[in-house]
């Protein structure tokens, strides 16, 4: 198997660990929802962890088998996410049976099209290389449309369905639903971003990438806002089952209930503790419990003493009778240690995260870079002058100014590289890159527009200035020097003028008068400037 390391790859990658993270951490939970997020989580983590091999692999045969498990994840996390939706809205009626049926008609429809017709999913794949890496490249069929529109409509549902609980619900809830949306609406924004602009396999899917995030906000609701923890269930299961501590004050702060989970966070039977004052219990881990047992909701974290690294999270909630006068107050204990283990990595990963996504825009950046300048002399290549001289033309059509071109040929450079050797033209070909550098005005610039031709663009510059410029410049050139072992180069080059718009109005009327004052000048006998008329080409001797 032949790998490569596209960036792509990197960030898909972290993507996918966090998703995992937090597949490992729902699996924990056993509260409705848990087993159907757990799978929508797991599918989350097939599709990204596919599609990161995918730009990972080098033979297509290879991408293409991980493009096809790719969608095992793809078909998996709509429906999920409708089945769960269901379970924490309370609309539990809904999944039967039928529906169940109907929910995974096109999953498995389109399971079976991926692995056995999957040209009706991409009409075409073809690989190809770019910016030196191996990518696939493909037109996308029916079937892949069909897939798209199911998902928008399933999951359009399911968001639809928690914000009507998001507005019905009571503060606390609302919390807890405005995290799942979120967790729930990133990939959806991503992927309509992605599918509006995407044209080809070779270029990024932005869902992958996001469920890494949607995955942290999960985390984040489940550890920070007791998402799948509180659940209206009976006294038994709620307070005799439940593995957080949990205690019930009157209106004195006496404990009057406890749960044997207390056991866990005391030194003592939890019984012995029923009738005393609160203060017995909490002065174990903290010398004040008055900032605790006020009319409000409070929320602390406290070391457990004589324990290596074991934390509780102790939250107090006041309870209100239908006169809306105290009653008393509800203390649950929670052991947190694992959480902040969790929070600790997570910050790791973040961290890791925010260092990839800036070593990657830097690549990108050199990537671009790279693309329009040539390796030899770091002056720009002829993609950046056929970008750039469009927009500065146009500028210049705008503003109404001229805009010259110098087109430069070095006279008899076969002789150098055929007597001195390519190295020696190698040199002789950066020094001259240098030389025209250092010779222009801010706001030129020279591109490399061939094996031995160079263009310079002087913006905003009349004929008679350009013209005496070039001559400075021939000059220059002419007395210029490159030392090469025991020898001494120098060159001379043949140079062509044209100016915008007396020469041409289009980039390609431009460099086309350009170049024919060049050979006017090469057939001249070489080692001299030419400027383009628009009847005949004056030869300008130096």
């Amino acid at each position: 198997m032949i790998f490569q390391f596209h960036p792509y790859f990197v960030l898909l990658a972290i993507s996918t660990l966090a998703t995992l993270s937090v597949f490992v951490i729902t699996r924990q939970r056993s509260a409705p929802g848990s087993f159907a997020l757990s799978g929508m989580l797991l599918g989350m983590f097939i599709w990204s962890f596919s599609y990161a091999l995918t730009w990972a692999f080098v033979p297509l045969v290879q991408k293409t088998l991980w493009l096809k498990i790719m969608y095992l994840g793809v078909v998996m996390v709509p429906g999920l996410l409708l089945i769960f939706t269901l379970q924490i809205t309370h609309r539990e009626h809904l999944i039967t049976f039928r529906n169940i049926s109907l929910l995974t008609i096109e999953p498995v429809g389109m399971t079976i099209i991926v692995w056995f017709m999957p040209h009706l999913v991409f009409t075409s794949i073809d690989p190809i290389v770019e910016n030196g890496y191996y990518l696939m490249e493909g037109l996308r069929g029916t079937w892949f449309w069909v897939n798209i529109a199911y998902s928008y409509i399933v999951l359009s549902i399911s968001l639809v369905l928690l914000g009507i609980s998001y507005r019905n619900a009571n503060s606390f809830f609302k919390r807890q639903y405005i995290m799942i949306l979120l967790g729930s609406i990133i990939p959806f924004i991503f992927s309509i971003y992605t599918q509006t602009r995407k044209t080809a396999l070779n270029e990024i899917d932005f869902a992958p990438v996001s469920f890494g995030i949607s995955s942290i906000v999960y985390a984040y609701a489940i550890l920070r806002h007791q998402f799948m923890d509180l659940i209206p269930v009976a006294r038994g299961r709620l307070i005799e089952n439940m593995s957080d501590g949990v205690l019930v004050l009157d209106v004195q702060g006496r404990i009057v209930d406890i749960n044997p989970a207390m056991e866990n966070f005391l030194e003592a039977p939890p019984a012995s503790f029923l009738g005393k004052n609160v203060s017995a219990a909490l002065n174990i881990w903290n010398d004040s419990t008055e900032h605790l047992l006020t009319g409000l909701d409070t929320r602390t974290e406290l070391r457990l003493p004589n324990k290596t690294a074991r934390y509780l999270d102790l939250r107090v909630t006041p309870l209100y009778d239908a006169d809306q006068h105290l009653s008393g107050r509800l203390i649950i204990f929670r052991d947190v240690t694992d959480r902040k283990e969790v929070e600790k990595d997570l910050r790791h990963a973040m961290d890791r995260l925010q260092t990839q996504l800036i070593e990657i825009g830097l690549l990108q950046s050199q990537l671009r870079e790279q693309a329009i300048r040539d390796a030899l002399t770091n002056l720009f290549n002829r993609r950046y002058l056929d970008e750039t001289l469009e927009r500065e033309l146009a500028r210049a059509a705008r503003d109404v100014y001229p805009l010259c071109i110098v087109m430069m040929d070095i006279d008899h450079f076969k002789d150098v590289n055929d007597t001195y050797s390519h190295e020696a033209g190698d040199l002789v070909l950066k020094t001259l890159a240098k030389t025209i550098t250092d010779q222009s005005r801010q706001g030129d610039f020279t591109c490399r527009y061939g094996g031995e031709e160079f263009v310079l663009v002087m913006p905003n510059i009349s004929l008679e200035v350009a013209r005496d410029r070039a001559h400075s410049l021939h000059h220059a050139i002419s007395t210029m020097f490159a030392p090469f072992g025991k020898y001494v180069l120098n060159i001379t080059v043949s140079m062509g003028i044209s100016i915008f718009p007396a020469h041409g109005e289009t980039r390609d009327e431009l460099l086309r008068t350009a170049d024919k004052a060049l050979y006017a000048a090469k057939n001249a006998g070489r080692n001299q400037v030419c400027v383009y008329k628009d009847v005949e080409l004056r030869k300008e001797y130096p």
